[in-house]
């Protein structure tokens, strides 16, 4: 496999953060490995390289990947970083620490979405969840199901760049700034769309199953207080009622990605419960009167 790629080997070497598609390791003071499952393809690790220059070029404080390496039977992206922290080891120093964490992936967030893309640049949040939704129809009552519809397709077209993977373990910390990696899930859309995948990844998974903050590599506690605050933040200058709103049809969007997930994961052991807490969240979000 990849015979012409460098050797790297990771043994020994500090875990600094995990997702969907592989694992960040330290190899050095200076740098960084995210060691991809084996099954992923290299056409979509060289998406992954080109996506984190164009952020890089973008503006956005994010690893400079330089390399494709081969670690065992993977392959894996070398990043040049100095000095980098996990969010989760930075934020249990201290309260102070989780607060100001929070307030600076706010910031963090908002220069994202700052960004915009050309159109047909970068996938399209909104179609994909629309792709995602009609595997519903057979799932949900009609009538909810025509519900769920009209309120995705309610939502502005726009070119919003968006991490759309926005949780502490795509978040270093380096010389006390935050950096993003993991851009691979890069796209445009509805800001709404981001705060979907903060609200499942630090209150939906962990209602289903307290293991989820664990892999964060935090309590259930301590990802609720993420949760609110960065909502808290993020909507301060909307009133109580557009704030509520933005929440329930974050959570409804969240639910319909975690569903397709699972979908698309047969085997993970949680998915038929994941995919039955989902489907009862969107029945009772969508029986509320919800502003489409």
């Amino acid at each position: 496999m990849d015979k012409e790629l460098r050797e790297v080997s990771i043994e020994g070497c500090r875990e600094i953060g995990r997702g969907a598609h592989g694992i960040v390791y330290q190899t050095a003071p200076d740098m960084l490995v995210k060691v991809y499952r084996e099954e992923v393809p290299m056409e979509s690790i060289r998406r992954e390289q080109a996506l984190a220059r164009w952020a890089f070029v973008k503006g956005l404080p994010t690893a400079i990947p330089f390399d494709v390496v081969r670690v065992g039977n993977c392959r894996g992206m070398v990043y040049e970083l100095l000095d980098a922290v996990p969010a989760q080891e930075y934020i249990h120093r201290s309260p102070e620490h989780l607060e100001r964490f929070i307030r600076e992936s706010v910031k963090l967030m908002k220069q994202v979405h700052g960004t915009l893309a050309e159109p047909g640049e970068l996938p399209d949040m909104k179609q994909q969840t629309l792709g995602w939704a009609e595997s519903l129809r057979d799932k949900l009552p009609p009538a909810q199901y025509a519900k769920l519809m009209r309120i995705i397709h309610g939502i502005p077209d726009r070119l919003t760049l968006l991490h759309a993977d926005f949780h502490l373990k795509n978040i270093l910390i380096c010389h006390d700034e935050l950096m993003l990696i993991d851009m691979d899930t890069l796209c445009t859309g509805d800001p709404v769309f981001e705060l979907a995948t903060v609200y499942n990844s630090y209150r939906e998974f962990p209602s289903i199953d307290p293991e989820a903050a664990a892999f964060l590599g935090i309590d259930v506690e301590t990802a609720e207080r993420i949760c609110d605050r960065t909502f808290e933040l993020y909507l301060g200058e909307n009133d109580a009622g557009q704030a509520e709103a933005a929440v329930r049809k974050a959570r409804l969007l969240g639910c319909v990605r975690i569903i397709d997930y699972m979908d698309r994961h047969r085997e993970l052991p949680p998915r038929e419960k994941c995919i039955r807490h989902c489907l009862r969240d969107i029945g009772i979000l969508l029986e509320e009167d919800f502003p489409a």
